[in-house]
């Protein structure tokens, strides 16, 4: 399973107006204009279904990049 791809699907289907260019493993929330509460619930739930995993509250709210949901991902899964 290639995890980093399959992340950077997560960030592309959640933000359609990102462009591979713009994209960074460490740009963090503040730098995405459209990033808002919804956006951070989307991210999520479509990492929650796409890894079979469940964040608690904290977690979540702790994801601030790309990185970070990588990361959080990673630790479920090992």
């Amino acid at each position: 399973m290639d995890v980093e791809n399959l992340v950077k699907d997560i960030f592309f289907e959640s933000f359609p107006t990102l462009s591979e260019s713009d994209f960074s493993w460490d740009k963090e929330q503040k730098d995405y204009e459209n990033w808002d509460s919804f956006a951070q619930l989307n991210l999520i739930t479509l990492a929650e279904a796409k890894f079979d995993i469940s964040f608690s509250l904290d977690e979540a709210i702790e994801i601030k990049s790309a990185n970070d949901l990588l990361n959080s991902i990673r630790s479920h899964l090992s």
